[in-house]
């Protein structure tokens, strides 16, 4: 399994530069020549295109969204609307 998985990094590059059509067939391919390495392939490739909380800016990172509308934000009750 090592030895796929050491494949399958060295063909990352070249399937995730491709289109989505010439990479499924050369996926579809791979997969009849060597299913290990295909396998190993499509776990790395998936992996990349997910989203990743590590991804996020720094400063980004536990911010929370503002409210699309000023109606939805609460008065402090210290402050009772004043």
């Amino acid at each position: 399994m090592k030895q796929a998985r050491a494949l399958a990094m060295l063909l990352f590059d070249t399937y995730s530069e491709m289109g989505d059509e010439e990479q499924a067939q050369a996926l579809a391919t791979l997969r009849t020549v060597d299913p290990a390495v295909h396998d190993a392939l499509v776990q790395l490739l998936v992996t990349d295109v997910l989203d990743h909380t590590l991804d996020a800016r720094p400063w980004l990172a536990g911010a929370v969204p503002a409210p699309a509308d000023d109606d939805e934000i609460d008065d402090p009750p210290c402050c009772d609307g004043k």
